[in-house]
C-alpha cells in the first residue's frame, strides 16, 4: 500500500509541476520602448521648430529693417562661440549633477537593503568598530 501511495504522490507532484507556469511564462517584462523613441522624436522636432522660428524671426526683422532703408551690417544675433560653449557646459553640468544624485540615491537604497538583510533577516547586530560599521552575526 505504501508503494502505491508513493507512486500516486509522485504522479500528483509531477502533474502539478507540469501544470505550474515556468518562471519565463509567469512574468513577462514590458520591453516596449516605442514611447521613449516617440518622445525623443517629438523633443527633437520641438527643438528644430524652435530653432527655425528663431531664425525666421531674425530674418523677418532684418528684412523689415532693410525695407525701411537700413543699410548697415546685420544685427548681432547674440549667438557666439562663447555663448554656445557656456550652453554646452551648463547642460553637461546639469547632467553630471543628475547622474551624481542618482548614484547617491542608488547607494543609499543599496545600503538600506543590505542593512535590512543583515539585521532584519539574518539577525545580526550593527556595531561601530573603529569608525567602521560592522555586523556581528549569531
Amino acid at each position: 500500500m505504501s508503494n502505491r501511495f508513493l507512486r500516486s504522490a509522485f504522479a500528483t507532484a509531477l502533474a502539478l509541476a507540469a501544470a505550474a507556469p515556468t518562471g519565463a511564462s509567469a512574468q513577462t517584462l514590458n520591453m516596449d520602448m516605442s514611447w521613449g523613441i516617440q518622445a525623443q522624436a517629438q523633443n527633437w522636432a520641438y527643438g528644430q521648430a524652435a530653432a527655425n522660428a528663431a531664425a525666421m524671426n531674425y530674418l523677418r526683422h532684418m528684412q523689415r529693417l532693410r525695407a525701411m532703408g537700413y543699410t548697415g551690417p546685420s544685427l548681432p544675433t547674440g549667438v557666439t562661440p562663447q555663448s554656445l560653449r557656456q550652453s554646452i557646459n551648463g547642460m553637461n553640468d546639469a547632467w553630471s549633477s543628475y547622474n551624481r544624485a542618482q548614484s547617491v540615491n542608488s547607494q543609499r537604497l543599496s545600503n538600506s537593503v543590505h542593512d535590512y538583510v543583515m539585521q532584519g533577516i539574518r539577525g545580526c547586530t550593527l556595531v561601530n568598530r573603529y569608525g567602521t560599521p560592522t555586523y556581528i552575526c549569531p
